[in-house]
């Protein structure tokens, strides 16, 4: 029971921490519970086993006296009664009678009905005339039964209060509104909260559509996604750990501070040596590697599974060593690997190494099978002009006539031998500037010229002004020797258009060695095309169309017949050698075996629209072999221990530079469009490739750009002990230093027309009268010549107005810069007010003085040796302009 027992006592036991009184069950002794019951006064029977009397009816020597102790020690003790205290307080008496105790459960039911007809009344319309004429009724019927005054009842007046029917009516109406106003506050908030949680869920939905789409990309992985989720350890899969190996590899520092700093769960550096330790790299075919292939060739299709093998060495220490793992001691001093690639799919796989043993026929036959047993097709394999080399394929029966070998699986079908392009180019270079000599070209009227270092000196003593048509010409491309003739850069930047057109132009005498020059640029590009189309016809997809193939076959074939013809001279043989060179041959047996390879994958898989030859090349080798350098930091030249723990941690993790894409641990699949061939070309939406090609703008990695910085300490220390013969040996007379002056201003005005000229064509959309392309620009007095030769159509001749402002504006920067370089702040403002004032502000488009001036100011520097005298250089303002907008 939840209220006091006692009739008329309206106490109730369930208010909770508000309520101050103390309910008592009552006695278990008969006489007296009986006592209790009678004292209740309550016409009903009770149920004492549930009943309560509260606190009210007793007083206080009804409590135990131990309770009283305890209450004043410890506050909220529950009360005790004595044994037999009965009730006596607030209690009708025994002998009253009246309504109110005779008709108490009518009462009860009275108010039932008074609430259900407040509700009717509330709820219906017309409720005051209904309320009054209920309400009486109800009043009158009340009255017969009981007398509302005070007197009929036996308890004091004030201490039980009765309503009529109406003030019960107006009471619940009351409380209706109040439950009302509370129910519609109560509806706001619950819409305030609803809109806040929609908030929140549409909020938790774009953070759970930002995690799929980092999941989709690989950045991260649902182990790491669920570690961050729960705080709980978890199990670290294979490609969590593959994936960690390839951050680790690139950087211990960048590992940390993608754990420690960015909070991005990662394996211990105890799980990574631990997986490490578990994989096995053995000697041969890598069998990991080899699984992991035979899995992703599942799902590739008839293109993507044709592939190329290329091989090559790299040097070890040969100092004796203990392997831990295999508990024997090892030495070497060569690693021997072998690597497949697609041909038309962009994946590489390493699958074979040996240390200090040579490629022979039986090793190439033995993986050419187990790659075509697992699905793949091998069209071609690549090596360099290394003696072991080059005796495999004498013995393999491979000459200039013979450029294939049969299929070990497939008789019918033939894998074609290249030799490395980048590596031709290079040794063609090294022979050509070589100081014993050079190359003996046919001059085209049935004699011979000299292609030596001698030519190139000589252009680089005539253009030798600030601003140089041959920018990228220096001493170290010629006179480089020991490690820096390793570098392709050099030698593809030797055997250039540019250097081979400037030739051409400023040198008449030398139109062989130009041609010679042109002719190895062409056929270079055409071996290794990177894109379906190019600005650059020889330098696009070999095959792409019918009339780019007969472009690059008129480029093969004149490197061809310049090449059958070239022999190289030397002080012991000053009329050439009898027989062509190991590089000589190798570029016959490429061009050959390109041609061969188109003709047969042309027949015999349709689908096959072009070739991209860069696929034909070493690259792929030389970048790993660069990974495993790198893999050991200052140590460079690793053992054969070292070199294959370096092996391993390569093949468990995918690539450094795909580390956040690859989902794989050994195959790297890098994101290619190389299958699509209706595609149409992209183009740049501001500079087109034309614009772009007489620049030989090169975007340089990291590792790229020291090379560069190493090049240009060597280029000053060249500079610093070399001299040109011409300045050491012979007198100049005021004739010729007059002439040479003259040729140096007119070489200046034309590299100025050609950075006016590309200026132009940047700001075209602000001013198309800076200049006209060349096959629409009439003659005019601007120096175009050099534009127009680089130019096949689509370079920028400045116009006339805007070739005046580029030179004044020359004249004003080398006053305002003077000797080295102006530190003061606001050179572009100051620039770009001198030179529009006057009325040249009338027909110049300011935003292209501002272009200009923010590039030539910020882009063309001086470098001045501090150190043996070097001399100030200035880099051209056309190749820095590129750099600082593009």
């Amino acid at each position: 029971m939840s209220y006091c027992a006692v009739a008329t006592c309206r106490s109730y036991r369930r208010t909770g921490k508000f309520c101050t009184k103390s309910f008592f069950r009552f006695p278990k002794d008969p006489a007296t519970c009986a006592t209790w019951v009678h004292r209740c006064s309550r016409q009903d029977p009770i149920n004492v086993l549930q009943a309560r009397i509260c606190s009210d009816h007793f007083l206080d020597s009804d409590y135990d006296p131990s309770y009283l102790v305890k209450a004043s020690l410890m506050p909220g003790v529950s009360p005790c009664l004595k044994t037999d205290a009965v009730p006596t307080q607030n209690l009708r008496s025994a002998g009253s009678s009246g309504p109110a105790q005779q008709s108490t459960r009518a009462s009860r039911s009275d108010r039932r009905q008074m609430k259900s007809l407040a509700q009717d009344i509330i709820n219906t319309e017309g409720a005051s005339s209904s309320l009054s004429d209920r309400s009486r009724s109800i009043s009158l019927d009340a009255s017969n039964q009981m007398e509302w005054s005070p007197a009929a009842t036996d308890l004091p007046a004030g201490e039980v209060q009765y309503l009529s029917p109406l003030e019960e009516v107006q009471k619940l109406s009351q409380q209706n509104r109040r439950l009302k106003l509370r129910m519609e506050k109560q509806k706001r908030q619950w819409r305030q909260e609803r809109q806040m949680l929609l908030r929140k869920l549409r909020v938790a939905e774009r953070k759970a559509h930002k995690l799929q789409k980092l999941l989709r990309l690989g950045v991260v992985t649902e182990k790491q996604v669920s570690t961050v989720q729960s705080g709980h350890r978890v199990q670290w899969t294979a490609e969590d750990i593959s994936r960690a190996l390839g951050l680790r590899c690139r950087s211990r520092k960048a590992y940390e501070y993608v754990q420690q700093v960015m909070h991005l769960p990662l394996p211990s550096a105890a799980t990574l040596s631990r997986w490490i330790r578990g994989f096995r790299v053995t000697p041969g075919v890598i069998e990991a590697a080899l699984a992991v292939l035979r899995a992703a060739v599942q799902g590739m299709g008839a293109l993507e599974r044709l592939c190329v093998v290329s091989f090559d060495e790299m040097a070890l220490s040969s100092r004796y060593c203990y392997d831990a793992s295999a508990d024997q001691i090892l030495q070497g001093s060569k690693l021997q690997l072998l690597m497949v690639r697609g041909l038309c799919a962009a994946w590489k796989q390493p699958l074979f190494y040996e240390i200090d043993s040579p490629m022979t026929n039986q090793k190439l036959n033995s993986v050419i099978s187990v790659l075509e047993s697992l699905g793949l097709r091998v069209t071609a394999v690549v090596s360099d002009m290394g003696g072991a080399n080059e005796g495999m394929w004498r013995s393999s029966g491979i000459c200039a006539d013979r450029t294939w070998i049969i299929n070990p699986v497939d008789d019918t079908r033939r894998v074609w031998v290249f030799a490395d392009a980048p590596h031709l180019i290079k040794l063609m270079r090294v022979h050509t500037v070589a100081d014993d000599g050079g190359l003996l070209i046919p001059d085209g009227r049935g004699g011979r010229a000299l292609l030596g270092r001698g030519t190139f000196l000589e252009l680089l003593e005539l253009d030798r002004a600030e601003l140089r048509v041959a920018h990228k010409l220096t001493n170290l491309h010629v006179q480089g020797t020991g490690q820096v003739s390793q570098r392709v850069r050099l030698a593809t930047q030797l055997f250039s258009h540019t250097v081979g057109t400037a030739i051409k132009e400023l040198l008449p005498r030398r139109q062989p060695q130009a041609e010679a020059v042109l002719t190895a640029n062409a056929w270079f590009d055409v071996l290794n095309s990177r894109s379906q189309f190019d600005a650059t016809i020889e330098r696009s997809a070999y095959g792409r169309t019918a009339e780019i193939k007969a472009v690059q076959d008129r480029a093969l074939d004149k490197m061809t017949s310049l090449i059958s013809d070239t022999r190289k001279t030397s002080a012991k043989h000053p009329n050439g050698h009898r027989s062509m060179l190991p590089f000589q041959q190798g570029m016959l047996r490429t061009t050959v075996s390109l041609r061969g390879l188109y003709e047969e994958l042309h027949r015999t898989v349709p689908e096959l629209q072009f070739v991209l030859t860069s696929h034909l090349n070493q690259d792929c080798l030389e970048n790993c072999f660069s990974q495993i350098r790198s893999l050991g930091g200052a140590n460079t030249t690793p053992n054969a221990v070292e070199v294959r723990s370096r092996l391993k941690v390569l093949l468990m993790a995918p690539a450094p530079q795909v580390a956040a894409s690859s989902g794989r641990a050994v195959l790297q699949l890098e994101p290619s469009d190389l299958m699509s061939t209706s595609r149409a070309p992209q183009q740049l939406p501001c500079v087109s490739n034309e614009a772009l090609e007489g620049l030989l703008i090169q975007f340089e990695e990291p590792d790229q750009e020291l090379a560069a910085r190493e090049d240009n300490e060597a280029e000053g220390a060249y500079q610093a002990v070399a001299a040109p013969p011409s300045s050491s040996h012979e007198e100049v007379t005021p004739l010729q230093s007059e002439s040479a002056t003259a040729g140096d201003e007119r070489l200046e005005r034309e590299a100025l027309a050609f950075v006016a000229g590309f200026v132009a064509a940047k700001c075209r959309h602000l001013d198309a009268g800076l200049g006209q392309t060349t096959d629409q620009a009439p003659p005019s007095s601007v120096p175009s010549s050099w534009v127009r030769a680089l130019s096949r159509g689509r370079l920028t001749v400045p116009s006339p107005n805007w070739m005046t402002i580029v030179e004044e504006f020359e004249v004003i920067f080398r006053l305002m810069m003077g000797d080295t370089v102006d530190g003061q702040s606001g050179i572009v403002q100051r620039l770009l007010a001198a030179l529009q004032c006057g009325e040249r502000r009338h027909f110049l488009s300011s935003e292209a003085v501002r272009q200009f001036s923010r590039a030539a100011s910020s882009s063309r520097r001086t470098i001045t040796g501090s150190q043996a005298g070097l001399r100030e250089e200035r880099i051209t303002c056309a190749y820095d302009f590129v750099l600082a907008l593009v």
